[in-house]
């Protein structure tokens, strides 16, 4: 019998390496789709791995082009994309349809690819990672968080009219893992919001309040081992694999959205309107 097969996108650092490290581990043929750089990336596997990874290129704008093979087990939609920190009222059209192109239809598109493959296979996957963002409120990130809620409606979507096919859906809601797009996020720097002079002000309050907050980004590899050993268990849609999101969601189970609001504006010493 051959082997499983799973589908990494996003699968040449961060989080997405840390997966297609950990597939291969558990005994899985992994590809992994990148955008750029795939050579230099292929070479980059630990030796004992090398034989069960393939890097492919693997654009999200255009994901109706990649070669999905006959069969595939699982599918796991990480690669995302996050621009700058800008009030709604700045953020151009052209950083929102990009966001969106990334974060979600591209994985719209992929996955309707990806589908006939999936339905081949006894049990197949499908994993998108979303974000604890969804049910925060943050100034300046309505961008990202936007196109995360989408997910998060689409994961539910497919969840229902998958099912009966045979085919699970997962939605990983990340709290905070230590890569790249964490290490330049607003928890650690200015948002660029604050070279406006009408929001200055909040800025630098969210800075300030980012600060004061304890926070501990969970290792990728740690967060990568959780999610492979979530893919062959039944369970409910959205599952927290790091410890922020288990925080982060046991909060948002005992709180309304606008008990949140409220929450927030108390700790900036904001008015609330």
């Amino acid at each position: 019998m051959s082997r499983r097969k799973a589908l990494v996108t996003g699968g040449g650092r961060g989080l997405g390496r840390a997966l297609v490290i950990a597939l291969a581990t558990s005994g899985y043929d992994v590809i992994a789709g990148v955008r750029r750089d795939a050579e230099q990336i292929a070479a980059g596997w630990p030796e004992a791995l090398q034989e069960r990874i393939t890097v492919q290129h693997l654009d999200m704008a255009a994901p109706e082009l990649f070669p999905v093979p006959e069969r595939l087990d699982v599918l796991i939609n990480n690669a995302g994309y996050r621009g700058a920190y800008l009030p709604i009222e700045k953020a151009d059209m052209a950083e929102w349809k990009r966001t969106f192109d990334v974060n979600f239809f591209g994985v719209v598109a992929l996955t309707q690819h990806c589908l006939p493959a999936l339905r081949k296979s006894a049990g197949a996957v499908i994993c998108n990672i979303g974000s604890m963002g969804v049910y925060t409120p943050f100034p300046f990130y309505s961008t990202y968080r936007c196109s995360k809620a989408a997910l998060a409606a689409l994961s539910e979507g497919l969840r229902i009219e998958l099912a009966p096919m045979g085919i699970r859906v997962m939605d990983i809601p990340i709290g905070g893992v230590d890569t790249d797009m964490l290490r330049t996020s607003i928890r650690y720097r200015e948002p660029e919001a604050a070279a406006y002079e009408a929001y200055q002000d909040l800025a630098g309050r969210q800075m300030a309040m980012q600060k004061e907050m304890a926070f501990v980004a969970a290792a990728a590899d740690e967060v990568a081992t959780n999610i492979v050993a979530e893919l062959d268990r039944a369970g409910p849609l959205r599952r927290p694999c790091d410890p922020n999101a288990v925080a982060g969601l046991d909060y948002v189970g005992k709180s309304t959205e606008e008990q949140r609001a409220l929450a927030y504006f108390t700790r900036m010493a904001l008015t609330v309107p």
